[in-house]
């Protein structure tokens, strides 16, 4: 069933950012903006021989904001990032397309690894990073979805198929972090403690 892993892991990210985290701002922010993403899931808006699904706008403009809040160098910088992760996006479906064999995998899986890859490779900033990877891919989908049309015609741009691919993106993009943020803390205990062992 297409979109069951978009609704499930929507769900959990629901339930860890109104149960678990901190209140403040961000808390509140994540949870209503899931929430919309949950809800806005079966809408689509159709433009100018587009179907363009809810979820996907949503996506595209909270990755625009948090861009556009980074000054000078560095908004350029993920600009590039982005377009890089488009460019790779594109050429994974394009592949796909006309050359299935070499998919020995879940596409799913094998698109999340491709990406998760790239924005690994481009973007150090832990908190930067799935912004920059949704923008790219979003990006990806746009260009993917105008070259489809001038062929098929009738193409729906973030469908439960890429929300579902997109789903598993942000899943090991979260999971990376956090294993980041687990070394690091191993890393500051033994540094600790052999700080303390020299001190004696």
């Amino acid at each position: 069933m297409e979109g069951i892993y978009f609704y499930w892991f929507s769900w959990i990210g629901w339930v860890i950012t109104t149960f678990f985290m901190k209140k403040g701002k961000v808390r509140t922010t994540l949870s209503f903006f899931i929430l919309f993403m949950i809800i806005g899931g079966d809408i689509t808006y159709h433009l100018t021989g587009y179907s363009i699904h809810a979820p996907f706008i949503l996506l595209f403009f909270f990755s625009l904001v948090f861009i556009a809040k980074t000054k000078g160098f560095m908004q350029l910088y993920y600009l590039i990032c982005s377009l890089i992760i488009s460019i790779g996006y594109v050429c994974f479906h394009l592949f796909e397309l006309f050359d299935p064999v070499w998919l020995i995998f879940d596409r799913k899986w094998m698109l999340s690894f491709v990406i998760l890859y790239l924005i690994l490779m481009l973007v150090k900033d832990p908190n930067h990073r799935l912004a920059v990877a949704l923008m790219g891919i979003c990006n990806g989908e746009l260009l993917y979805s105008m070259i489809l049309t001038k062929f098929f015609g009738g193409i729906e741009i973030g469908n439960f198929v890429f929300l579902d691919a997109l789903a598993f993106n942000i899943l090991f993009i979260l999971i990376w972090n956090s294993f980041e943020k687990i070394v690091h803390v191993f890393e500051a205990n033994i540094y600790k403690g052999k700080a303390g062992r020299v001190q004696r």
